[in-house]
């Protein structure tokens, strides 16, 4: 039988109707309720079959310092990273602690408090604002409540839930933090048991307008598995899960009309954390499903702990205003979040076992060498040619890594495969600048096409930002915007110098291609960098003035600085003028410059020159940037005169190497981990100029050495060796004259 149509009256009336709900807003949240539970991980966070749409992302819970633990839990509450304070989750009530709170604070007290909350503040030492209970002080003060239920260890003083709903004064106004969620039950750890079933009642009957919720179960689970054999972990993990699980899905299926439900673990578990894992899964249910995402990750699938208090608040239509440093979270939507979210999770997790051995390797091979060829040059016997050349592939090698690695996510064996292609092509047509030329201008092209394209590669490349570590989400990090800065200035002056000197098409090109990458690297929409920006200017604008000004003085140097500093101001004022919570970290630098004026700048540069000391002590860059400094140094010496002679023969690549040690040391200046990026800007100043040096011994040694006399023809012999001097130079590599004979080659007697 064949199903009617409808008629035309009830077509316009679906048409109205879909019409209706299509341009209908949102219904508005009326409350949220925040599920804490600890040690949340993505298996355990898949294998709900919530009802509704959810959104999912990845948490990073790092704190600012301190205690992890409660620093994690107050990074939430603050918007900021909280520096963690191992007494700081002690709470008593209110009949006991009423007289010691009134004491240490002259307030009155709440519910439940923190008596101890001056100590707390005077731990929050860092160099950018924070107020420690922001989230909790937005409500009060908004007239609205804040309610804490759960229980979280065996101790009835301690509370970690309460570190995120207590307003600034250390205070909780509503809820229930004692053992009337729990039951005694010998069967689970330290002895207690989450009672889901009141706990629910609780929590679906509560009127607050931000309701927190502890499981306790999986905290005490966490703390006490080391007790367990590894098979009763796995038994006990799974009966706490599916307990946990089953009060997740009752949450969600009768959660009154106008509540989103947030889902996560404000601190990994003790084994992830002790790893250094600081990603946790996070799951917003009543929005809509797709990516949870915000403007300080700019990452779909990725959000901080500092970005939830905003969020809350945003979602709730609260105004505020607190020193957030985290900003609001939406959802994108995705086809298949969960799947999307599971691959981005697996690549994360190899990249972050792979990072750090592999950036070893990489420094270690540069280190070894660097030494080698040190030692080669200062070899006083004359070196076979397949040494020389060997030496010199190693050193396009270390060259191409940065360009290589960048395609890690694709294939490490493809990676390597291109590289050693390269190097075989190196040992059939040795020669060495335009080698370094085309590596340079592959490198810089790669890496400003994956800027525009939202620096997808970078993300999951070892020479790219790390977010678990946290310090940077998007745009160009450090190491690979000291990788640009070199390699955009090897890349002009090693083959725009190949072109000839009356030509005005180099310097102009090398010109428009600067001003690309600088706006590449600073711009807010792209890379974000604003250090970066400056590095490019200083070094790109001395390649400039070096190649159309050889002779430029101190007025040049004067203008480039002043271009620097316009560049920076232009881009700062472009992202000032966006709305807040769509500002980079160069208009929130802005916004603490206008509101605490020099003290703010004094912070920033303050931080900047501690985590460059840190960095200066403990990083592997530190170590990559002595040597290579060391290594630039030695190749004055050695071969003799061979500055001269590069200056002479090879005036642009000597000039780009210049004007590589300016990039350098700007970027040295102007970073937070300027170690970081000097050491990557610099390489592509000293793999060429040690690149040279061995090209220059390799001529002394052998293309000017006059061939082997025939002791039957002496006469022959002497002829050859009258001319050999003149006949065997090479006028594009110039006359290395007194070099020759200071190599300890002279001329022969016959």
């Amino acid at each position: 039988m064949r199903a009617r149509r409808p008629g035309p009256a009830l077509t316009g009336a679906l048409l109205v109707v879909l019409l209706l709900s299509a341009g209908a807003p949102a219904a508005p949240v009326e409350q949220v309720i925040l599920v804490l539970w600890h040690g949340l991980d993505w298996d355990d966070a898949v294998s709900l079959q919530l009802p509704g749409p959810v959104a999912l992302g990845l948490l990073n819970t790092r704190p600012g310092g301190g205690d992890s633990l409660t620093g994690s839990y107050l990074s939430i509450g603050a918007g900021a990273r909280a520096v963690g304070w191992a007494g700081a989750a002690r709470f008593l009530p209110r009949e006991t602690a009423e007289h010691l709170f009134r004491l240490h604070t002259g307030l009155d007290p709440g519910a439940f408090v923190q008596p101890d909350i001056a100590l707390l503040h005077a731990a929050q030492a860092v160099e950018y604002p924070i107020e420690i209970g922001a989230l909790g002080t937005a409500l009060y003060e908004a007239g609205e409540t804040v309610e804490v239920f759960g229980r979280s260890t065996a101790d009835d003083d301690f509370h970690w839930a309460a570190l995120i709903g207590m307003d600034r004064f250390g205070r909780i106004w509503s809820g229930k933090l004692a053992g009337e969620f729990t039951s005694s039950d010998p069967r689970y750890p330290f002895g207690l048991r989450t009672h889901y079933a009141s706990l629910a009642e609780a929590v679906l009957a509560a009127e607050g307008k931000l309701v927190i919720v502890d499981l306790g179960d999986p905290f005490r689970f966490d703390r006490y598995q080391e007790y367990l054999l590894p098979g009763q972990v796995e038994v006990a993990r799974t009966v706490m899960a599916a307990e946990a699980g089953q009060f997740i899905q009752r949450l969600a299926v009768n959660r009154p009309e106008g509540t989103v439900i947030f889902l996560t673990s404000p601190h990994p578990g003790r084994e992830a954390a002790e790893g250094g894992k600081w990603l946790t899964p996070v799951l917003c249910l009543g929005l809509e499903d797709g990516l949870l995402v915000s403007a300080t990750t700019r990452w779909p699938g990725l959000i901080t702990n500092m970005d939830l208090a905003p969020t809350i608040l945003e979602l709730l239509e609260i105004d505020y205003d607190r020193p957030f440093i985290g900003r609001t979270a939406w959802v994108e939507q995705a086809a298949d979040a969960s799947a999307l979210l599971g691959a981005a999770v697996s690549r994360i997790e190899a990249l972050f076992r792979w990072r750090t051995p592999l950036l070893r390797l990489v420094v270690t091979a540069q280190i070894g060498t660097y030494a080698a060829v040190l030692a080669a040059l200062a070899w006083g016997p004359p070196l076979p040619r397949w040494i020389v050349r060997l030496l010199q592939t190693a050193l396009l090698i270390l060259l191409s890594v940065p360009l290589a690695l960048l395609f890690w996510d694709w294939g490490s064996l493809l990676s390597a495969g291109l590289v050693l292609a390269a190097a075989l092509l190196f040992l059939r047509w040795p020669r060495p600048l335009l080698w370094v030329g085309v590596i340079s201008l592959f490198t810089a092209i790669a890496l400003s096409v994956d800027v525009l394209g939202g620096s997808w590669l970078m993300r999951y490349s070892p020479f790219g930002y790390d977010p678990v570590a946290g310090a940077r989400f998007y745009g160009i990090g450090n190491e690979y915007m000291g990788v640009l800065v070199g390699a955009g200035i090897m890349a002009w002056s090693a083959l725009g110098g190949r072109i000839t000197s009356s030509s005005r098409l180099p310097t102009t090109l090398g010109l428009l291609a600067s001003a690309g990458l600088v706006v590449l690297i600073g711009a807010p929409a792209l890379g974000t960098n604003a250090g970066g920006a400056v590095s490019a200017v200083c070094g790109l604008g001395t390649c400039w003035l070096a190649l159309s000004q050889p002779r430029a003085g101190w007025r040049a140097g004067l203008l480039v600085a002043l271009c620097a500093v316009l560049v920076l101001g232009a881009f700062t004022l472009l992202d000032a003028a966006n709305p807040e919570a769509e500002q980079s970290h160069i208009g929130q630098a802005a916004g603490l410059l206008r509101r605490d004026g020099l003290r703010a700048a004094l912070q920033i540069i303050k931080r900047k020159l501690a985590m460059n000391f840190r960095l200066l002590r403990s990083s592997i860059w530190s170590k990559a940037l002595i040597v290579t400094l060391a290594a630039m140094a030695g190749s004055f010496i050695w071969p003799s005169r061979f500055i001269a002679w590069l200056k002479e023969n090879h005036p642009h690549a000597s000039q780009g190497i210049g004007a590589v040690v300016v990039g350098a040391v700007a970027a040295l200046l102007f970073n937070d981990s300027g170690v970081v990026a000097a050491s990557t800007c610099i390489s592509f100043g000293s793999s060429p100029l040690l690149l040279m040096a061995l090209e220059l011994r390799l001529k002394l040694e052998h293309d000017l050495t006059p061939p082997q006399p025939n002791i039957e023809d002496h006469g022959h012999s002497q002829e050859a060796g009258d001319h050999s001097t003149a006949s065997g130079s090479d006028e594009r590599e110039g006359q290395p004259g007194d070099g020759h004979h200071a190599q300890g080659h002279p001329h022969i007697d016959h």
